[in-house]
């Protein structure tokens, strides 16, 4: 009898053991990466993947193509990117983060003017363009952005979920304050 006793208070105590550590395992498994040369670094809760496409650019009625290079992971059922490009040539960046907020607004079906947008504070910015935060709740989605300009860059990370998601925030909050400039 003692010896059942025994095995059955060892499997509970496992079982507690292996719930404890169970929750101990972050959903978001941040790790540092940076941009080619730049000196730009951020946090990634997970492993991206890379790619780089035309895009197009409205500006002042005028369509302006440049290149997109973008890295992009999915974890706790949030997407995680971050963008790059260099600043058109005949743009500032504030024109080019302007478009390209417009840009990422678009396919959404949110109008504009529902985009909440604050200046944010970057470590190391030293741009004369301030870096902008942005946030649209949408009856699909959640998004939150932050551009910023460094040099002839502009830079983009922004946040996918959906509309009730309570994680998206502290996510974004995370993800956002772990950029970096030199």
């Amino acid at each position: 009898m003692q010896a059942m006793t025994r095995r059955v208070t060892r499997s509970i105590s496992l079982l507690a053991l292996a719930a404890v550590l169970g929750a101990c395992v972050p959903a978001l498994n941040w790790r540092q990466l940076s941009a080619d040369t730049s000196g730009v670094t951020w946090l990634m809760p997970c492993k991206p993947d890379q790619a780089t496409r035309p895009v197009t650019l409205r500006v002042a009625n005028q369509d302006v193509q440049t290149s997109l290079s973008l890295q992009g992971c999915e974890a706790s059922n949030m997407q995680f990117t971050f963008g790059q490009m260099v600043v058109p040539q005949g743009l500032t960046a504030g024109d080019a983060i302007r478009a390209w907020r417009l840009a990422s607004v678009a396919p959404l079906d949110a109008v504009p003017t529902d985009v909440l947008t604050q200046t944010w504070a970057i470590q190391g910015v030293r741009a004369q363009t301030p870096p902008e935060r942005a946030h649209v709740v949408t009856g699909t989605h959640q998004v939150q952005w932050v551009w910023f300009a460094d040099d002839n860059k502009i830079y983009q990370a922004a946040v996918y979920g959906k509309p009730k998601d309570k994680g998206l925030p502290e996510a974004a909050e995370t993800y956002f304050s772990g950029i970096k400039l030199p």
